[in-house]
């Protein structure tokens, strides 16, 4: 209950409770919960200023903490006694005292109060003007506040990296660290953190001489530590709210703040802020022309500096500090010392079975390796026989159908030209041609079977090369003589000679002669092919191509028929204007030597008004 009414800040409610759950007889409870106890009741009178009651309390938990041994215990209030001692001014003992606390804290693995020990200790460095040292300690805390997810360390991490920022004059940078301080610290309602960090805001704004925005967020933070009476925060709103009245010009209501802060340093017995408050009475009554009123409290205030001084007692705290850093540095080191020679005695331990463990892991992987090796050339073996087995079974139905009915042919019409079986000569010129056009599909035939088994069984190696592609036109259109004359077609070749592309020769050669046979094919008697060719370029990659045309005024397609054969692996046959009979390999053949040679082809035509075949392949690199 007293907890309960801690977290709402009811102070007099907690005092209350936590009284009552003292009164229980000492075997009732265990001593950790009757130090806890004392140790949450000197919390709260530090809250509140009342500093020797806090102090009190800490006492009666250092006394039987010793006793028994309560580490835990003993840790915290080490801590809030530190706190109280630099409060009043004393550096040297309050960081002998948080220094033990963190200690016992990180021996506990109590990372939350180890945040707040190392950041009191953070503020005695800041206090004495080493504040490369605070901003490292405040880092750390704050990195284990958020491994922690704990809200109030992140906020004091942030609020003390403020605090730093502040003593730097870098008071912008300051005030939005105090910002992010104030988000976390009102979304989990830890009010008087809030009034703490509104006056560190306030007091930014005033170095920053926006002195309306200090009084302001000051204004805000006195109407908080006035509801819970703290004291010790209140002290420093008053005086830095009478600084702020002092630069406006309003002296009256600058002295009324300085005397209140002296009030609760009285109150209090606070005696760090005196020589501060001092300090700006007299500036204050400078600043009005009461010089004499300011030469006496300025003798004060150099009194209380003096003593504040004489207490801090630098050259031994920075001893203190120096001893402990060491200190610490050894036993971190004779730790890890140890860490490593019990690793090293593990890893003597275990070496014999390391050793066999590579010893099977490597037999293991060499056996798997074989394994999987076997198994793919396997696998691959297998594709290679189904596919093998398909291509001789189309290969067979080829044969029968396509190479049966030309041979057929050819034996009877030589047995009929044996005969003279026609004496009309006409009837002879026509059997003739018949006879012509049945050689010529048993030679494109088996030419293409050849060629297109070869290359589906991965037979034919590419090696591709320089080669001008006027000569292999030229040399392609030169075997076609017999067909050209018999369907009386004219070619015209275009191509320039000065166009090399890079392929292999032999797949240019049987990508040529398909184009052309086909154009022929699909010509009308007296029709017209045009061959040419230029420079292009791949839309895509950007690379230098040459494209080949073969254009024709033959019988078209529909463009059904152009996307079935560009995009299909399909083999389809279809006879020719005088009735040829094809193997339906070679625009197959065409597509596979294009795509092996890294180019492409386009394909445009219309029914009964001719065909373009354009194949894209590379250029030669300069």
């Amino acid at each position: 209950m007293a907890d309960s009414c801690a977290k709402k800040l009811n102070y007099d409610c907690a005092i209350e409770l936590y009284n009552k759950a003292l009164l229980f007889e000492e075997g009732d409870s265990s001593l950790n919960s009757y130090l806890s106890i004392h140790n949450r009741i000197g919390d709260i009178f530090y809250k509140q200023g009342y500093f020797s009651k806090a102090n009190s309390s800490y006492q009666l938990v250092l006394r039987n903490a010793k006793a028994h041994d309560a580490k835990g215990a003993k840790a915290r209030a080490l801590m809030g006694q530190s706190h109280i001692l630099w409060r009043y001014g004393d550096n040297v003992k309050s960081i002998q005292n948080i220094l033990q606390s963190i200690d016992l804290f990180r021996s506990l693995k109590d990372t939350s109060n180890l945040v707040s020990a190392s950041n009191i200790l953070a503020g005695i460095y800041v206090s004495t003007g080493e504040l490369k040292k605070a901003s490292n300690i405040y880092e750390e805390t704050l990195a284990i506040a958020i491994a922690g997810k704990d809200s109030i360390g992140m906020a004091s991490s942030y609020e003390y990296k403020g605090v730093v920022r502040s003593f730097k004059e870098q008071y912008s940078e300051a005030i939005k660290f105090y910002l992010k301080s104030l988000s976390i610290n009102l979304k989990i309602g830890n009010e008087v953190d809030a009034g703490i960090t509104y006056a560190n805001i306030g007091e930014a704004y005033l170095r920053l001489s926006d002195y309306k925005n200090a009084l302001e967020y000051l204004k805000t933070s006195e109407e908080i530590l006035t509801k819970h009476n703290f004291n010790s925060g209140l002290i420093f709103v008053h005086y830095c709210a009478g600084e702020s009245h002092m630069r406006l010009g309003e002296f009256s209501n600058a002295h009324k703040r300085f005397d209140q802060s002296l009030e609760l340093i009285e109150l209090t017995g606070e005696s760090r802020e005196l020589s501060t408050v001092l300090n700006l009475k007299a500036e204050c009554f400078a600043l009005e022309g009461k010089f004499e009123s300011a030469y006496n409290l300025h003798k004060v205030y150099t009194v209380a500096k003096d003593s504040l001084n004489a207490s801090n007692q630098n050259d031994q705290l920075m001893q203190i500090m120096s001893q402990y850093e060491f200190e610490k540095q050894e036993q971190e080191n004779l730790h890890l010392q140890q860490e490593n020679e019990i690793k090293a005695q593990e890893l003597d331990a275990q070496q014999s079975i390391i050793k066999l463990q590579y010893v099977i892991g490597g037999i293991m992987f060499l056996f798997l390796t074989v394994v999987i090796y076997l198994f793919v050339k396997i696998y691959k073996n297998k594709v290679l026989l189904d596919h093998a087995n398909e291509t001789k079974n189309k290969l067979f139905g080829f044969i029968a159908h396509d190479i049966k009915s030309p041979l057929g042919n050819l034996q009877m019409l030589v047995h009929m030209l044996n005969e003279n079986f026609f004496k009309d000569k006409k009837e002879q010129a026509r059997l003739l041609s018949e006879l012509s056009n049945c050689a010529y599909s048993v030679e494109q035939l088996t030419d293409d079977l050849i060629t297109w088994s070869v290359a589906q069984q991965s037979g034919l190696q590419f090696h591709p090369e320089q080669v001008v592609l006027g000569e292999v036109v030229k040399d392609c259109l030169d075997l076609f003589h017999h067909q050209i004359d018999f369907k009386k077609v004219v070619i015209e070749n275009k191509v320039p000679p000065y166009l090399d592309v890079y392929v292999d020769r032999k797949a240019l050669m049987s990508i040529v002669r398909n184009i052309v046979s086909n154009a022929i094919k699909f010509s009308e008697t007296g029709g017209l092919i045009v061959l040419n060719a230029d420079e292009s370029k791949n839309k895509k990659s950007g690379e230098a191509m040459i494209e080949l045309r073969c254009k024709d005024e033959g019988v078209g397609m529909l463009k059904e028929k152009v996307d079935s054969l560009v995009s299909s692996s399909e083999i389809e046959t279809t006879r020719g204007t005088a009735n040829e009979k094809g193997s339906g390999l070679g625009l197959n053949l065409v597509k596979e030597f294009v795509r092996k040679s890294h180019g492409y082809i386009k394909i445009k035509s219309k029914p009964n008004a001719g065909t373009k075949f354009s194949v894209f392949l590379p250029a030669v690199k300069n």
